[in-house]
């Protein structure tokens, strides 16, 4: 077959086409770090991309309902502290309050500071944490008590709850009456503090005797709900170590599928480089030849 002049200039121009080809896709490679930028580059890798991103994105769902978990139940951790501490208090006046020997005087004070304490209680039950209520189960939106009739309120059943995983599902809300006592019952904490600030005021002495019973019972029943807060922040934390591996062996499998190796890119484009010089040298030999070259 006889080659032409045109022949050689057209299959030149193919070849250059697909030097500069192969050089623009050496160079995106290395400016995007990622060797797949369309289906066509890889029809099985762009599938293992596709399932590792998606991978990606349900771990990090995960990584941060772990993260609001292990917040909720630090903030109820702080809390289970603070109404310890406030029915320490609760009880520490009530003994002083049981006396005979304290005076009227006295025992308004007390009465008045009491009435203090179980204000503080109610915040307590009713707090939140980026704005979800802590103890009112599945009802998040609602408070769970008033101020005036806290020893009655019901609050929800229901557990709010936080996927941690394709098939794990962690109880994260605790009802207030497992904290505060039965609504409308004696061990509720709320009608101890009724019945104690009842008594104050009527210089019942048994009553505000029989009250200290009540505190000690509500906080028997806060320090178990604590443990269990503490035991759900542990389980939690552990999840979190967890999906943080499980997301370093995601990027691992999906950098061997996706990623560029850099030291062989750069590598690759230079040779694509000189090749594509050569290519240009030798062209430009070709393309001088003409019939003026022939008659001389």
């Amino acid at each position: 077959m006889r080659v032409t002049g045109m022949m050689q200039n057209t299959q030149l121009l193919k070849n250059m086409r697909y030097l500069n080809t192969n050089l623009t896709d050496g160079q995106n490679k290395l400016a995007s770090g990622q060797k797949i930028h369309r289906p066509g580059d890889s029809p099985v890798g762009i599938g293992y991309q596709m399932r590792y991103d998606t991978e990606l994105s349900r771990n990090e769902e995960y990584v941060q309902n772990a993260s609001m978990g292990t917040g909720m139940l630090r903030t109820m951790d702080s809390l289970m502290q603070q109404a310890n501490d406030v029915l320490k208090r609760a009880r520490t006046l009530a003994q002083q309050a049981s006396t005979g020997t304290t005076p009227d005087d006295a025992r308004k004070a007390i009465a008045a500071e009491m009435e203090q304490l179980k204000e503080q209680l109610v915040m307590i039950g009713n707090s939140t944490y980026n704005g979800r209520y802590l103890f009112n189960g599945q009802k998040t939106d609602q408070p769970p008590y008033t101020a005036a009739t806290a020893a009655s309120d019901t609050t929800d059943t229901g557990v709010y709850t936080l996927n941690v995983s394709p098939a794990v599902s962690v109880p994260v809300s605790i009802t207030g009456e497992m904290i505060f006592g039965t609504a409308g019952s004696g061990d509720n904490v709320f009608k101890v503090m009724d019945d104690i600030l009842d008594g104050l005021q009527t210089n019942n002495i048994d009553k505000i005797a029989a009250g200290m019973k009540g505190i000690d019972d509500s906080s028997d029943r806060i320090s178990t709900q604590w443990a269990e807060i503490g035991a759900r922040m542990n389980r939690f934390e552990l999840m979190e170590n967890r999906l943080a591996d499980d997301k370093v062996n995601i990027k691992e499998q999906r950098a061997e599928v996706a990623d560029v190796d850099m030291a062989d890119a750069i590598i690759q484009l230079k040779q694509q480089e000189n090749v594509l010089q050569a290519a240009l040298s030798t062209g430009a030999r070709i393309m001088q030849v003409s019939l003026i070259d022939f008659i001389r």
